[in-house]
């Protein structure tokens, strides 16, 4: 078997996801190529890095949809794969030329009959990676499976510091790449931040499409790990907060709504999500909710062991092997 995967080149989890499944995929030796739509979504500087970071990976860009027919053709693939919306259409028209079964995820939350019924249609297999994105399928919610996105925790994991913050300052960190209404959560707590204690230190690493008043922002991190290690607590939701967790910090969910801190209690009641779209109709975040909790936290006394327990939850729920297992199967499936 081998799979064609299609996206677009992007600074954002879409790609993250991408890369991680290529990488697992080879890592398991089984044969993958991927074929990128072009688009203004990266600078060429931008895009030249991470086609860098798919070194040994078969890579194919085309402009027009129906160069994808003879991208696949040539690729040699059995199965087609698409994640960037904006591919859908081009991997329908491919899986009815070559007969080739197709697969589509949904990273987003949209009503995807409207625009991409007939890719939705010609599928296989439909996978989603939460309930939100899931929603507004109609006939095609039968061959859809949510699987969650999965994290490196060979990559995403705790550093050296076993303090826990323990007589030290405390660093408490937003941490995403947001817009619109997810932009509320980051709202807030620049809101609540002059409110914080002095041993506590908040910053916001990522982007959002607003200036901060109060929190220093450092922006796009193209290597976040150690900032997340280092951070005790992180306010975030999707792949963020995930990879905030892997490297040991207490997650905080939080976006367009506020869930708190992240158990597994919490992650059984939101089905395993863990992003704060709007369609979970989470509370709206609050300054003052916010410091309760961050204060909550601080002065515990079990600021280590928290670290741990989230670190412990991103292995049992975020795995990347999870998700490349699961995605296996509907590989499996959708080529029987």
């Amino acid at each position: 078997m081998k799979v064609l995967l299609t996206s677009i080149l992007c600074q954002s989890g879409l790609m993250t996801h991408v890369h991680d499944l290529l990488q697992y995929l080879r890592r398991h030796s089984l044969p993958a190529a991927v074929a990128f739509l072009k688009s203004n979504y990266a600078t060429p500087e931008e895009a030249a890095a991470l086609k860098a970071r798919l070194e040994g990976v078969e890579i194919w860009e085309y402009e027009e949809d129906r160069e994808l027919v003879e991208i696949a053709e040539a690729a040699q693939c059995d199965l087609l794969h698409a994640h960037s919306y904006l591919t859908f259409n081009a991997v329908r028209d491919a899986s009815r030329a070559l007969g080739l079964p197709s697969i589509i995820t949904l990273h987003s939350v949209y009503i995807w009959g409207l625009a991409y019924g007939e890719a939705l249609a010609q599928a296989e297999r439909i996978i989603a990676v939460g309930p939100a994105q899931a929603r507004f399928l109609g006939p095609w919610r039968r061959k859809t499976v949510i699987i969650p996105n999965g994290i490196d925790l060979e990559i995403f994991k705790p550093g050296m510091d076993g303090e826990g913050g323990k007589g030290r300052e405390i660093t408490v960190l937003w941490y995403g790449r947001v817009n619109g209404r997810l932009n509320r959560g980051i709202k807030s707590l620049d809101e609540m931040a002059p409110q914080l204690p002095s041993f506590v230190e908040i910053k916001a690493v990522g982007q959002a499409d607003l200036q901060l008043k109060n929190i220093a922002q450092v922006g796009w991190a193209e290597d976040p790990v150690e900032e997340l290690q280092a951070s005790h607590i992180t306010f975030a939701h999707g792949r963020s907060l995930r990879e905030a967790m892997a490297c040991g910090s207490i997650g905080m969910l939080i976006g367009h709504g506020y869930g708190g801190m992240v158990t597994r209690e919490r992650l059984a009641e939101l089905n395993y999500a863990v992003d704060a779209l709007p369609q979970y109709h989470l509370p709206r975040p609050r300054p003052e909710v916010l410091l309760q909790d961050i204060l909550r936290v601080v002065n515990s006394g079990e600021l280590a062991e928290l670290r741990a327990e989230a670190r412990s939850i991103a292995e049992e729920f975020f795995d990347l092997e999870v998700m490349g297992r699961r995605t296996l199967d509907v590989y499996a499936a959708a080529l029987s």
